[in-house]
């Protein structure tokens, strides 16, 4: 009986203990196998996070775009995470999808771009306006004379009349009312000087480089006008004037020593001069697009040459001459027979000189100079530049076709450039994988 007993009980207990040795060993291969799973997918995301992270910083710089050579990938962080946990490095490493630049990639972008990029942009654009200005006002003077002005006796006294602006309110309210006259005129202007004396703007002591409150203020001012252009460009319309803008400035054109935004050479991504914010414009290529480029600024010229034969009397009055003479030399030649009145002859001979004008502003504008729109005659309020006239131009072009031919060129420039990637690899009859992309891309 006690042998039926012991019998039993050992039976049981190897019953039990072979059912827990295989329950153990299935959890230990489980747990194995999930280490070694865990660790492929470790070190499929951090080769991943490697190709990703090497994105060309020049090339962001320049087009504010994260893209990386898929051409230079390898598999070394990949090798290096399985060997240092033991694993065999004959495991292969294979990409099966890459997704290059886009015209999406390129809109979002650029949308990022000018977010954080816009205090630097109109800064540059207002000093390029401005500076030229101030230059002419200070060759002719007008600084210096407006220094003499506000340190002369002539300054209190317009201070003072400014002073007694209110006096004066009441003086001629009490007398008109006497005559009976409206003085609701008057008052507004008289109350409109003093306000601008009693209510100027308090400067407190002026700049002091040694107070840190200034550099804050300057950092807000900045970080407020990247987060109103950043919501700025939230809109269609405004989309389309950052990316014209961004056309229009941002690549290489057949004029020499040619600069980005940032002031990148083009000589640092193709040796040779290319017109490709002409391309950008027109979509012709080479010779063809420089062809229409330039006679969309003839004609601009050619506008403008024009509004200036008829509206100046001293070339109206010229141009009225030498109409007169031909009308009576061609009488003369032809006997008569032709008889046109001189106003044919003003409007060809207006023609002819506006055309005249137009191509030589157009060889200037090819040489590197300005034209001047607006001269005040002490100063060149506006002129136009090559440059100037492209970004003009690309307003007209709508986006999909510029986002179309941008996309081009920096595929010519960069064929084998990246955005995202898929990388896999084999385990155990399964496939894992990871997808990178930056995250303005998603």
């Amino acid at each position: 009986m006690k042998a039926n007993k012991r019998g039993t009980t050992t039976l049981f207990l190897a019953i039990i203990l072979s059912a827990l040795i295989l329950v153990e060993t299935t959890y230990i291969a489980y747990v194995a196998d999930l280490d070694r799973r865990l660790t492929y997918t470790r070190a499929l995301k951090e080769q991943t996070e490697i190709y990703l992270s090497s994105y060309d910083r020049q090339l962001f710089r320049t087009y504010g775009i994260y893209a990386f050579d898929s051409s230079s990938l390898d598999s070394t962080v990949f090798n290096s995470i399985l060997e240092a946990n033991g694993y065999d490095r004959g495991d292969v490493l294979y990409v099966s999808g890459m997704y290059s630049i886009d015209t999406e990639v390129i809109r979002r972008s650029v949308a990022l771009y000018y977010s954080y990029r816009a205090s630097g942009i109109v800064f540059q654009r207002f000093s390029r306006v401005i500076m030229p200005l101030l230059i002419q006002l200070d060759e002719y003077g007008v600084l210096d004379k407006l220094n003499d002005f506000l340190s002369s006796p002539a300054a209190g006294t317009i201070s003072r009349i400014l002073d007694g602006g209110e006096q004066i309110v009441g003086v001629i309210s009490s007398v008109c009312d006497t005559l009976g006259i409206d003085t609701s005129s008057f008052i507004d202007l008289f109350s409109g000087l003093g306000a601008i004396r009693n209510n100027s703007v308090d400067i407190g002591n002026g700049f002091d480089p040694s107070d840190l409150r200034f550099i804050l203020d300057l950092i807000d001012f900045n970080q407020g006008l990247n987060e109103t252009v950043a919501q700025f460009n939230s809109n269609p319309v405004s989309m389309h004037i950052c990316l014209a803008d961004y056309a229009g400035n941002n690549f290489d054109t057949v004029m020499n020593d040619d600069v980005s935004i940032n002031g990148t050479s083009f000589d640092s991504f193709h040796e040779d001069n290319r017109s490709d914010t002409e391309y950008i414009l027109t979509g012709l290529e080479g010779l063809a697009g420089c062809a229409l480029t330039d006679f969309y600024i003839f004609g601009v010229l050619f506008l403008r040459s024009l509004i200036v034969n008829l509206t100046d009397p001293g070339k109206a009055d010229m141009i009225m001459a030498l109409s007169d003479v031909l009308c009576a030399v061609i009488s003369v030649l032809t006997e008569g027979i032709v008889t046109l009145p001189p106003e044919v002859y003003r409007v060809i001979i207006t023609l002819l000189i506006s055309e005249i004008d137009a191509m030589t502003d157009l060889i200037s504008v090819l040489r590197g100079e300005r034209i001047t729109f607006i001269d005040t005659g002490s100063a060149d309020v506006l002129s136009m530049g090559y440059r100037d006239f492209l970004s003009v131009f690309m307003f007209l072009v709508p986006d999909d076709l510029i986002l179309t031919r941008i996309q081009n060129v920096l595929d010519t420039d960069f064929p084998s450039y990246i955005t995202a990637i898929d990388v896999k690899t084999d385990y155990a009859n399964t496939t894992l994988s990871y997808e990178g992309c930056y995250e303005i891309y998603r």
